[in-house]
């Protein structure tokens, strides 16, 4: 929205166009509805403070859910059983003081790695952008308002793993685990890797990815060749390392 009104210059009374830029209803539709007319807004207005907010509250509502549902023993057992390092008569003490800290510190080291992913990220298509701007160089704001706001579109993801961790009985398995929208979901091989991996394949995964190459294309107004670049530096994140950290 435009607001216009009388301002006192140098010069006598002259007209003053402040734009706004989108709201937060505006950017949780237009990433479904038109995402390049609302990354085009971002580009001129970027704004980025409620997206964010938005984003780790649902992140925090389904670790919440999570935490209070999951089967610590059966979660963390396999995976320390597997550590030739833990002797056996320690791994039930080790469970239980997991288990007591998975609630705080699922909520506040979510809301960490989160922003941290942003803000990382956003440096890089910064970056990016500083040798493949159509134009001028792409401002951080920018670059951090395209980044936060293109992850919008996984919202429903957070609603559905909401109610499947409220509703189901869900063992010790992990969220990244329950989404009917992943592989992993349907194809559960021996190799934990393996697993890790079919789990990142995901339909949410990919449009995250679509959205991305529309930030940075029109937020950012990047050369295609540089959007795709941001795109196969956040695959890095989405694909790659989930599936080296997996155990």
């Amino acid at each position: 929205m435009n607001e216009s009104g009388p301002q006192e210059s140098l010069y006598g009374n002259e007209t003053l166009v402040v734009v706004k830029g989108p709201s937060l209803m505006d950017q949780v539709t237009g990433v479904f509805v038109e995402p390049v007319a609302l990354f085009k807004r971002l580009a001129v207005t970027p704004v980025w403070g409620a997206a964010f907010a938005l984003l780790l509250v649902a992140n925090a509502v389904v670790t919440a859910i999570w935490a209070l549902r999951v089967d610590a023993d059966a979660m963390f057992r396999p995976i320390l059983e597997r550590d030739a390092r833990i002797p056996a008569d320690r791994i039930d003490a080790i469970i239980t003081m997991q288990s007591k800290f998975l609630l705080p510190g699922g909520l506040v080291g979510g809301a960490i790695a989160l922003g941290l992913v942003f803000l990382l990220c956003a440096f890089i298509y910064w970056l990016v952008g500083k040798g493949t701007a159509e134009q001028h160089p792409p401002t951080y704001k920018q670059a951090f308002s395209g980044t936060v706001v293109s992850g919008l579109v996984g919202l429903p993801k957070f609603l559905l793993l909401g109610i499947i961790c409220a509703l189901r009985n869900i063992g010790g398995a992990r969220p990244d685990a329950l989404s009917p929208t992943a592989l992993g979901f349907y194809v559960v091989p021996d190799s934990i890797k393996l697993h890790a991996f079919f789990n990142t394949l995901d339909l949410f995964t990919l449009a995250s990815l679509v959205m991305l190459y529309l930030a940075t294309r029109h937020t950012l107004r990047l050369k295609p060749l540089g959007a795709f670049l941001c795109v196969a530096i956040s695959a890095i994140f989405m694909i790659v390392l989930p599936v080296w950290g997996a155990r």
